[in-house]
């Protein structure tokens, strides 16, 4: 489906509550239908008047196409005429005839370039992303898990294989404690640091124990990397035993350990080497070395970090001990704008884009361009009611919350239910028939047809893949705008009249540059029932709502995915660590749900999967039923490049990357 057809679907949807009335009855007939004329300007589609009844006759839009033919786009409208309007007892009777009208300028379409030559030297890759973050400047470990691991400049100790499987990377093996309070890690031996910036021996389990410990809310409450709530939630701390062993001590034990949180491909951290911070003491964490330099032991290296510019990687100078990288140079530059990240592959000034619109694709791919899920991953686009924090009590020391002042069990929000004794009665029940009514409103089908262009499909909510075996019907959210204002017209707000946000930050959420354009058409179908409500879309940084959700005081509704939107994580593995007390002091979703706690508490203790997974269906029963995630559609990461500079690039099934497994791209040249 063409550009413009999908914006056109998306404008007549916002009016799909409007349906034909021929009202009958005993009497004379009163005909109600009204015809809305469709027009075409630049690329975009507008309704711009409405026409009532004329005489005895009724014309009625029955359906618009959108045709290309040539370089030429054409707008049909087709319009049916009522007429012969006569009545029969109580019942009126029409002829329908139709003929079809075209109502729109022909609009030019580019022609399809073929794939180009790359104008890269020999040897050397170019790639745009969206955002080139801080990968300097921020201390020892606190490197981004992008910079340091899927951009192959750094390691984890373990790893997944192609099939999904865990596999060691810098460790060999393990022990785990029969009472699951630590596990031992052997660490692999005559694994080099790079040695562009100086010579830092070979690994160790010093290095190991300083990485882990320096990156670890639990041992540096300074730690500002991006999963030291999560490594807080997990281990205590990380001691070494001898010269290869080291020793991490579990907080509450997650059999996801190795697969998740210390591992390269999800939530883990590169290792670091712990002599460039020779002045780094628990009383001076800083390192004056590390906060301008990337030293780890990938098979890349770093040449150059400009944040919000362009990071610039080569091959070690020396056998890797892993593999040896085929490209010897590769360009990252930050390029924003999706529509110039498009035009920068079709002049062979990049050789590779990531968050590519979908309704890109589908030309870039006609032109002979390769788009492929490099990780296999997929994500769970919903709108996550932020504010709903429920529990009472911290879920691992059980302190007190004090939820009751940190203003955000608050009535004026409708989706936010507060489950405080003694406040408002019916609080809870009310919230959730606001968060049903508006999740009911939203046309998942169109949604994947239109912006997705049909690469994408309907989505559930977190947690839940809807492609999957194990996948129940009974958590699809139907699209029933008459069952949803009737969920709205049992609360205080009948007529949907309050202020709601949406926030999606740009690319986040590996929503394939696609996220803003589903919450607008989301925030459309919601004004399309409730004209009187206010839908504010924010488009911001990550770091402008980070705060609020840090500290748990977040309310604006959280658009795209949390932590556990990809499709590639495991049904029985425990779930939902960020969506719950157990990481405070680090990143949260916006929601904490006692539900969600005990389950992954059990959850993470349980050694057969069938029963992990019955458990975890219970939970997902329980958030079903009280829609605190508005699933709408599954999001493929797709990688577009250039097959005259690409030949064939392997990735590993990922979490969260795009793109990872650089060293494992054959070039074309």
């Amino acid at each position: 489906m063409n550009f413009c057809k999908m914006r056109l679907l998306i404008a007549l949807a916002m009016f799909a509550a409007l349906p034909i009335a021929l009202a009958a009855c005993s009497s004379d007939p009163e005909i109600v239908e009204v015809t809305r004329e469709v027009t075409v300007k630049g690329d975009t589609v507008e309704v711009i008047k409405e026409v009532a009844v004329k005489g005895d006759t009724v014309e009625v839009i029955k359906e618009v196409e959108v045709q290309v033919k040539g370089d030429t786009v054409e707008v049909i409208k087709e319009v049916e005429v009522l007429k012969e309007v006569e009545v029969k007892g109580d019942t009126v009777q029409v002829v329908v005839t139709a003929t079809a009208i075209p109502t729109a300028t022909a609009l030019p379409i580019a022609p399809l370039e073929p794939a180009p030559a790359p104008v890269n030297p020999s040897g050397t890759l170019s790639i745009a992303v969206f955002d080139v973050g801080p990968g300097v400047g921020l201390g020892s470990s606190q490197a981004p898990v992008e910079a340091m691991q899927y951009f192959g400049v750094g390691e984890g100790l373990f790893a997944m294989d192609d099939g999904g499987t865990v596999i060691p990377r810098l460790a060999t093996g393990f022990t785990v404690a029969s009472d699951l309070s630590y596990v031992d890690i052997d660490i692999r031996a005559g694994v080099k640091f790079h040695t562009n910036n100086g010579d830092f021996g070979e690994l160790s389990a010093d290095d190991v124990v300083w990485s882990m410990n320096d990156a670890n809310a639990s041992t540096n409450p300074t730690s500002i990397h991006g999963q030291a709530g999560d490594f807080a939630a997990l281990f205590k701390s990380t001691e070494k035993i001898d010269d290869d062993t080291v020793r991490f001590h579990f907080n509450s034990f997650d059999l996801r350990w190795n697969g998740n949180f210390l591992n390269e491909q999800a939530q883990g951290t590169a290792m670091l080497p712990k002599s460039a911070c020779p002045e780094y003491t628990d009383d001076n964490r800083n390192c004056a070395f590390l906060q301008d330099t990337i030293v780890a032991t990938g098979p890349y290296q770093v040449d150059e970090w400009v944040q919000d510019d362009r990071v610039v990687i080569s091959k070690v100078g020396y056998d890797h001990w892993r593999k040896n990288a085929n490209a010897e140079t590769i360009r990252v530059i930050e390029v924003p704008e999706p529509s110039t990240r498009v035009a920068l592959l079709r002049t062979g000034e990049v050789d590779v884009a990531d968050s590519i619109p979908l309704k890109d694709i589908r030309p870039l791919a006609e032109s002979g361009f390769k788009a492929e899920s490099i990780t296999r991953a997929g994500r769970v686009h919903e709108i996550i009611f932020s504010g709903n924090y429920w529990e009472e009590n911290h879920a691992v020391t059980g302190e007190d919350l004090k939820r009751t002042g940190s203003g955000y069990c608050v009535h004026d929000l409708p989706w936010v239910g507060c489950n405080i004794e003694g406040k408002q009665p019916g609080d809870m029940e009310e919230a959730k028939d606001v968060r049903w009514a508006l999740a009911k409103a939203i046309d998942r089908e169109l949604l994947a047809d239109t912006i997705l262009d049909g690469f994408g499909t309907v989505g559930s909510m977190e947690y839940v893949d809807t492609t999957a075996p194990w996948f129940k019907d009974r958590w699809l959210i139907p699209y029933d705008p008459a069952s949803a204002m009737e969920h709205m017209a049992n609360t205080a707000w009948e007529d949907g009249a309050f202020t709601i946000g949406i926030w999606t930050g740009g690319e986040l959420g590996g929503s394939s540059g696609s996220n803003a354009e589903i919450n607008d058409a989301i925030a459309g179908m919601w004004l399309s029932l409730w004209p009187d409500m206010d839908v504010q879309v924010f488009k911001s940084a990550y770091s402008i709502i980070r705060p609020g959700l840090v500290g748990r005081t977040n309310t604006i509704p959280y658009a795209g995915d949390c932590d556990e939107g990809s499709t590639t994580i495991p049904f029985d593995w425990p779930h939902g660590l960020t969506e719950t007390s157990r990481t405070r002091g680090g990143f949260g979703c916006g929601i904490e749900i006692p539900e969600i706690s005990d389950a992954f508490g059990e959850v993470s203790l349980m050694t057969d999967p069938v029963e992990r997974s019955a458990r975890n269906v219970e939970m997902v029963d329980y958030l079903y039923d009280q829609m605190i995630f508005a699933g709408t559609v599954q999001v493929p990461t797709l990688v577009v490049y250039n097959p005259n500079s690409i030949s064939g690039w392997l990735g590993t099934p990922s979490m969260f990357a795009t793109m990872n497994e650089f060293e494992s791209i054959e070039l074309a040249r």
